[in-house]
């Protein structure tokens, strides 16, 4: 994975260094055949050869069922000599909490091992801490005192919402975006998410049923506009 985004990123270099020699004679209809090409309003564009090289995949925005799922960092607590079983403590935020219910199933892993667990109890804190619910959760499996677990929770499915794929989410300092597909450009568009879980990602603003959006490489894209846009590169046509 690490020599595939590497040499991603060297055939984006090589192609937006040069594009400032053949950009200027190339039409607003045909990216310059060296790369990319970025029109303001517009977005970017790109060569078929370098669609290609990056594996540029575009997906539809759909309408489906979004079954919540996150994880979070949890401590095996000490067993008290009364207690059966294990528990895992650690804190949720009120968003999270909201989402999670007594005898929830809940998958545990550690680096050697997985297995499932239940929610004991999901309780509001009493004092400020660095989330505003604590969580317990228990298992019949004998785990090592003090040691971290991460958890991942996940909530019942709601109604059909207007859905992406999670690898066509792009979250930067700037916000969070998806590349809609724009003629012959891909423009970053700011959307707002819901629930999402390892696969899918809930719309609630931005983009609509029906849009065709980048599903992947996103960074990809990200990536090449960063250079074109403040490496004072020339091939900035229209910006």
């Amino acid at each position: 994975m690490k020599i595939f985004l590497l040499t991603t990123l060297s055939l984006l270099s090589i192609a937006l260094s040069s594009c400032s020699e053949s950009v200027a004679s190339s039409s607003p209809e045909h990216p310059p055949e060296n790369g990319a090409q970025f029109r303001k309003g517009e977005g970017l564009a790109l060569t078929d050869e370098m669609k290609q090289a990056i594996g540029l995949q575009v997906a539809e925005v759909t309408d489906a069922k979004v079954a919540p799922a996150f994880t979070v960092p949890l401590h095996v607590t000490p067993k008290s000599d009364f207690q059966r079983v294990s528990e895992a403590t650690g804190w949720l935020t009120g968003e999270q909490a909201a989402l999670i219910k007594q005898g929830m199933k809940v998958e545990l892993r550690t680096d050697a091992d997985v297995n499932s667990s239940v929610v004991s109890r999901v309780e509001k804190a009493a004092y400020a801490t660095l989330g505003e619910y604590e969580v317990a959760v228990a298992t019949d499996k004998p785990l090592p005192e003090g040691i971290q677990v991460i958890a991942t929770f996940r909530a019942p499915a709601g109604d059909d919402v207007a859905s992406i794929p999670r690898s066509a989410l792009l979250k930067t300092a700037e916000g969070t975006f998806a590349y809609t597909v724009n003629g012959k450009f891909y423009l970053r568009t700011a959307v707002k998410v819901g629930a999402m879980n390892e696969q899918a990602v809930e719309i609630t603003d931005g983009l609509y049923s029906g849009d065709e959006i980048v599903a992947s490489p996103v960074m990809s894209l990200w990536m090449a506009e960063l250079q074109v846009l403040r490496g004072g590169k020339a091939c900035t046509c229209g910006h």
